[in-house]
């Protein structure tokens, strides 16, 4: 069936356009609100699942940080509280700064002679005495230095039983010659003197001893024939000369004896302390190859390195040891085994940590504080050791601006003798402002610190006997007195005496619950 619109009919239904556009409008917003309704319509919430999700957050349960004391334990860990007090302190300004080894305590240890690394015995990081041995190296050098110093001390050796030799000679022909001055019988000498050390002194005293004897002896029998007339004068006088030439010969043997047996002594100790000053020597060309030497105990050994052919034959000769210059550690390592190491080689570096410079650069910005740096104290502070202040002494300030940064170089040193400042760290420098500002604190001894959180005890309850541990923010220290940045208000109350054992009894808890 066709219809067809007249005119008038076409006006009524474009007049009734808009109202069929508002009625569409509507029904499609009711229907998406019945589906919402009935098909979005939210899961049910499953028991514990809150609890977990809970859990899951930074802040920890309540039953976690509170802890309730008996009464026992309450009287005896002597529970004191006071509330948070606020001190006018001078205002701070924090510079960052480095750690760096103090360079007057620190020495790069290099050989004293060429070599090749043959053992390695220092690790880095590693504290050391002074004398400790580092490495060792294979040196032609030390080795034969050592040879030298081991030849020297043989050279002494025979020096110093010449020198015994020529004693004893000297001695005995000193005792030797007054009784031979005394006409004492040939015979009674040689019983006497047929076993002691004389030397050449021997023949030439002896004989000259004998011919003297024989002529005066025969002097002697030729004067008492002369005198009962049996022989003339001339036999008489012939063996007068004959006597007192042996006299003379005698008398000079006897001069020249006494001389060149004390000549001979004094030229033997001479040697003594001639081979002596070679084994220092050699000795002191050891120590200046690194290979420090006991130069009185070389001297005293002479005799058995002399004698100890094994000894000399199995040393180790070539060994030249890398030594500690004093106690320190170990900062920088680059000996390797097998190492062709010359004397310009650094091959550690130590230093003596328990004192270590502070670095820092002072903007352009804060040159009014440079006049109270002057007076030589300064704070440190380090994120490793949260609420632990550091005193440093002033070394130096800059006289100039480094163009690029606009700052002043600064220099401080401070104290580190438990190590806890490492090389490379990097800290905090609080320097104090002219103006003051008033600050939020507490005793250092209501801080304390539970599973990596720094926090402070709070009483709660009206028991009087349960703690809550809030966890504050802190910020510098003042004598006895904590700053606390965040965490707790002016009208708190915080433990002071007795917190380390609330700590404790916290801790047993959370052990005991995880358990």
């Amino acid at each position: 069936m066709t219809t067809t619109l007249t005119g008038r009919n076409h006006l009524a239904i474009k007049a009734a356009l808009p109202w069929v556009s508002w009625v569409a409008l509507g029904a499609g917003l009711a229907l998406t609100a019945v589906n919402l309704v009935f098909w979005h319509r939210p899961a049910p919430v499953v028991a514990g699942e809150g609890a977990k999700a809970g859990a899951a957050g930074s802040t920890p349960e309540a039953g976690l940080t509170t802890v309730t004391l008996p009464e026992e334990k309450l009287e005896a860990a002597g529970i004191a509280t006071e509330q948070p007090q606020l001190l006018a302190l001078p205002a701070e300004l924090g510079v960052p700064g480095r750690i760096e080894a103090n360079l007057d305590h620190q020495v790069p240890v290099r050989p004293r002679a060429a070599g090749v690394v043959r053992d390695v015995k220092a690790a880095l990081g590693q504290r050391v005495k002074k004398g400790d041995v580092l490495a060792v190296l294979d040196s032609p050098d030390v080795g034969t230095a050592r040879l030298d110093l081991r030849a020297r001390q043989r050279e002494l050796a025979t020096a110093r039983i010449e020198a015994e030799f020529r004693k004893e000679i000297a001695a005995n022909v000193a005792t030797l010659i007054p009784i031979l001055t005394r006409n004492t019988e040939p015979q009674a000498i040689d019983r006497t003197y047929g076993d002691k050390t004389l030397g050449s002194f021997r023949a030439t005293l002896l004989s000259a001893y004998a011919k003297y004897a024989m002529a005066k002896h025969e002097e002697e029998k030729t004067s008492g024939l002369f005198r009962e007339q049996i022989v003339g004068e001339h036999p008489k006088l012939v063996a007068e000369h004959a006597r007192e030439g042996a006299q003379a010969e005698f008398e000079a043997a006897v001069e020249q004896a006494r001389y060149d047996a004390n000549q001979q002594n004094l030229l033997a100790i001479q040697k003594v302390r001639q081979a002596e000053a070679n084994v220092i020597d050699a000795a002191q060309r050891l120590r200046i190859l690194g290979v420090p030497e006991d130069i009185n105990k070389l001297l005293a050994q002479a005799g058995t390195v002399a004698a100890d052919i094994g000894y000399s034959a199995t040393e180790d000769v070539t060994a030249c040891p890398v030594l500690a210059p004093f106690d320190g550690t170990i900062v920088t390592k680059t000996a390797v085994m097998s190492q062709k190491a010359d004397m310009n080689d650094v091959l550690f570096t130590v230093a003596d940590l328990s004192t270590v410079w502070v670095m820092a650069n002072i903007p352009e910005s804060d040159f009014s504080l440079l006049p109270a740096l002057k007076q030589g104290t300064i704070r440190l502070g380090a994120t490793a050791y949260p609420g632990r202040s550091f005193v440093a002494k002033l070394l130096s300030v800059g006289a100039q601006v480094d163009p690029n940064t606009r700052a002043v170089p600064m220099l401080a040193e401070t104290p580190n003798a438990d190590g806890a400042l490492k090389v490379g760290m990097f800290v905090r420098i609080t320097l104090d402002m002219a103006t003051e500002s008033k600050a939020l604190t507490v005793p250092r001894a209501a801080v304390v610190e539970v599973e990596g959180q720094t926090g402070v005890f709070v009483p709660t309850g009206k028991d009087g006997r349960t703690f809550t541990f809030h966890p504050v923010k802190l910020g510098r220290t003042s004598n006895d007195r904590q700053v606390i940045v965040s965490g707790l208000k002016l009208d708190d109350t915080v433990v002071t005496g007795g917190a380390f054992q609330l700590k404790s009894e916290l801790v047993l808890k959370s052990q005991s619950e995880d358990e």
